[in-house]
């Protein structure tokens, strides 16, 4: 039974399949309870306006602010804060800054649940563009990346990134040059990997996969949500051939009736990948519908797997995956989940 990791990274290459994140290690506690988070930090002297939505972040070191979350700084930045007053600036937000490398290296965090967040950042100065911006975002480098100009005095860049911490990290990259952030928004986002196998198997040792044993639709560990609309136990498999364990393990949707898969989601819009499969047997026509539309669809050949990639809309609080007219034998392996 081969788990390398590159025996993992080319299965799932294939189909599009590439993990979010750190890269396959042991299996840890990557997620905490799901549950929306979403703020805007603004970075300003304390006594400046503040703009409407968001709160103030004036350069204090890192603590609870007062405000219902705890954020700040590797060392006092007070003495960086800035407000230029241009009336030129597109809004207050805009208009205030704070330096990130004068008088020292300063790293900015926030306090927030383990999971996967969606990261706005924006760096810039109406008064100034001498500047070259580099930030990164966790271990994620050159998430924002610009020089601004005297016609394009800010930078913007937007990113999903995991946190594992229980803090999100913004730090300079070390060739930035007068590094200056203007405001962070952060917004939590559903991004989970599901892998279908008996309850009996080892567990997979790939970060961020949860198993699904086959059981009725109900709690599952990490806050998720998520099951069968029937007891599917006896129709998970692993085949114990000697391919990826992701590959070898599947859940048999069709076996003794169709069999409805769901997971409880945050209404919204979807990018949906799944992997369908058996290698010891390639008798299938694998036809695979999420929500409204057919996701995957083919005939196993080769290896013996099938790829589906989708965007969907979720309106009722559930995503749902089911056998699609057509479908033979449908076999699903493992199904990702990221939300827009």
């Amino acid at each position: 039974m081969k788990t390398s990791l590159s025996k993992a990274l080319h299965l799932t290459s294939l189909g599009g399949l590439m993990l979010l994140g750190a890269p396959a290690v042991a299996q840890s506690v990557p997620f905490s309870p799901f549950a929306p988070f979403q703020v805007r930090v603004n970075f300003q002297p304390a006594q400046a306006q503040v703009p409407a939505g968001f709160v103030v972040d004036s350069g204090q070191v890192y603590g609870s602010r007062g405000n219902g979350y705890t954020y700040g700084w590797s060392a006092d930045n007070t003495a960086n804060t800035r407000d230029r007053d241009d009336a030129n600036t597109p809004s207050q937000a805009y208009d205030t800054l704070i330096r990130t490398q004068n008088g020292g290296d300063f790293t900015w965090e926030l306090a927030v649940p383990n999971g996967h967040y969606q990261v706005r950042l924006v760096a810039g100065d109406a008064g100034f563009f001498d500047s070259d911006y580099i930030f990164s975002v966790e271990y994620y480098g050159h998430v924002l990346k610009g020089t601004p100009t005297t016609d394009k005095r800010f930078v913007e860049a937007v990113t999903t990134v995991d946190v594992n911490d229980g803090r999100l990290t913004v730090r300079n990259d070390s060739f930035a040059v007068n590094n200056k952030l203007a405001f962070v928004e952060v917004t939590r986002k559903l991004v989970v990997d599901i892998q279908f196998q008996p309850a009996s198997a080892s567990p997979v040792e790939i970060y961020g996969m949860l198993p699904d044993f086959g059981q009725v639709y109900g709690s599952r560990a990490h806050g998720f949500t998520y099951g069968w609309n029937v007891d599917n136990t006896a129709n998970m498999v692993d085949v114990g051939f000697d391919v990826d364990i992701l590959a070898q393990r599947h859940a048999r949707m069709q076996q003794g009736g169709d069999r409805v898969w769901e997971i409880a989601v945050p209404n919204g819009v979807y990018e949906v990948d799944l992997m369908a499969g058996d290698p010891s047997t390639r008798n299938g026509a694998y036809r695979i519908q999420v929500e409204d539309s057919v996701v995957l669809s083919g005939v196993p050949s080769g290896q013996g797997f099938t790829h589906g990639s989708g965007v969907v809309a979720v309106s009722d609080g559930r995503l749902t995956v089911r056998s699609a007219q057509g479908a033979a034998n449908n076999k699903l392996n493992v199904i990702r989940i990221r939300q827009r």
